[in-house]
């Protein structure tokens, strides 16, 4: 991730775990041979009020511990050893231990956890706290700290609270880690893009050939920025009858493993190298041009025109991810670096040149 979301999002992030804990004390129950808490007695006092005419909520509560019931000792306990590993957020994202699926408890309980979970969700956008509903909420006040970007990629904003909402991303799939369904930790927004292209059902925390996989917490990082210091200039795809740089992106960031999962999950790397450099470098050389020629006027040496690159970058290129910036910024910050080389240096002030020269 490019940056990460105010904790302060969090602040309401109680259903998840109200409704483990009390699947979690009907489970204790059978296992002791009693009894489990009749509704709405087995609600806490502080929630009870709000969640006791929740039927969907008691009757997907009573099916899941019905079939509990029904398992052999071995079988509750890996139904046990799920829920705790799965609910372990934010630990379960950066450490190495692993995580049970839904995929591997017994089947005849798969039908009433996936039931139990998609309820949960879809309480997120029906259960109001403070005069909102809970997802709202934490969309609120991520979007008055300032963020306009999505962090998964930068490149596409976020839409205004009052606008249709954007999805929230389960980066632990609800599909395969139910019993995270409802964990605002584990439901960030992203752009569409992010979610429902890239993304979608990706297990993030096992890779393709069955490795474990660490990831960056949506609420503390790991967060990396971008470099494009080891691109190399003429060595890349033709756009336009000129050969572009050959991109080296590369994620700055002390814990490459969890870089690696953002790249690998989100195709970070081609879509900044596709979507954005290749499609966008020669505008922006062309921007140069014609902003280096209201600046200065014409008739001056390829030497001059490369001279006013850190000023370009300095005061012309905006600050952080609008217009893309962040990856703009780096773009001439390796324009720069290639004009001052001693092998291409020259030739890469001439290309420029001939962008201002063209310009008038």
């Amino acid at each position: 991730m490019l940056f990460s979301y105010p904790i302060g999002a969090l602040n309401q992030n109680w259903l998840n775990k109200v409704v483990v804990d009390m699947v979690l004390a009907g489970m204790n129950a059978i296992d002791a041979r009693h009894r489990p808490l009749s509704w709405p007695e087995c609600l806490p006092l502080e929630r009870r009020e709000l969640l006791a005419q929740r039927t969907g909520l008691r009757s997907k509560r009573s099916n899941f511990l019905r079939e509990y019931r029904k398992l052999t000792t071995a079988e509750r306990s890996e139904v046990r050893t799920a829920i705790l590993r799965q609910t372990a957020l934010p630990n379960v994202f950066s450490d190495n231990a692993p995580c049970p699926t839904l995929a591997s408890l017994p089947p005849s309980i798969h039908a009433s956890v996936s039931d139990l979970a998609t309820y949960l969700f879809g309480q997120l956008s029906s259960l109001k706290q403070d005069g909102g509903f809970l997802r709202d909420n934490q969309y609120g006040v991520i979007y008055r700290s300032n963020i306009r970007h999505c962090p998964f990629c930068g490149l596409n904003y976020f839409r205004a609270p009052e606008a249709p909402r954007h999805a929230l991303d389960h980066l632990m799939p609800v599909s395969i880690y139910p019993f995270a369904a409802a964990d605002l930790r584990n439901l960030p927004p992203a752009c569409h893009e992010c979610n429902s292209t890239f993304k979608r059902d990706i297990d993030i925390l096992t890779s393709n050939d069955g490795l474990r996989r660490r990831c960056s917490d949506p609420y503390a990082g790991p967060t990396y920025s971008i470099s494009l210091a080891g691109s190399q200039f003429f060595k890349g795809n033709t756009v336009g009858g000129y050969v572009l740089p050959r991109w080296d992106i590369v994620m700055v960031g002390c814990d490459s493993d969890q870089a690696e999962t953002w790249d690998a999950v989100y195709q970070i790397k081609v879509r900044y190298a596709r979507d954005v450099l290749d499609a966008d470098f020669l505008g922006w050389i062309k921007h140069y041009g014609g902003w280096f020629l209201c600046e200065k006027g014409s008739g001056h040496t390829p030497d001059a025109v490369a001279a006013e690159i850190p000023r370009y970058i300095q005061g012309v290129i905006q600050d952080g991810y609008a217009d893309r910036a962040f990856l703009k910024a780096e773009a001439f910050k390796l324009l720069n670096q290639a004009c001052l080389d001693p092998h291409i240096g020259e030739d890469v002030r001439q290309w420029l040149w001939c962008f201002v020269e063209y310009a008038q």
